[in-house]
């Protein structure tokens, strides 16, 4: 009966620690400069707008490939651009050209 108690009163703190950690969220921030919606670690409170496309661009070995849903700033520079598909903005890795659409464009 003390043990099924004990891993009763473990399964509760464990499951109050996780409230807590979802409820205060991950430090940082969007935040909206100029023309650009961009993440910023180190600020906090609510979101100021939210990108067309979420994520950044990370190294992967000797690659830059995009990490979608990531959040930061990007790691490298790869070659391609970003093209408007209709109302999306794609990346097109090897494509050359201006980029047609700004990722980072708020909502």
């Amino acid at each position: 009966m003390k043990r099924a108690v004990g891993l009763l009163a473990l399964v509760a703190l464990v499951s109050a620690s996780l409230v807590f950690v979802s409820a205060s969220g991950a430090p940082g921030r969007y935040k909206k400069q100029g023309d650009s919606c961009v993440w910023d670690e180190k600020d906090s409170g609510p979101d100021q707008c939210q990108p067309a496309v979420e994520g950044r661009f990370k190294k992967d070995g000797d690659k830059c490939v995009w990490a979608a849903g990531d959040k930061g700033p990007d790691q490298c520079s790869p070659t391609g651009r970003w093209k408007q598909e209709g109302d999306r903005c794609v990346w097109a890795p090897g494509d050359a050209g201006p980029n047609q659409c700004n990722p980072r464009k708020p909502k």
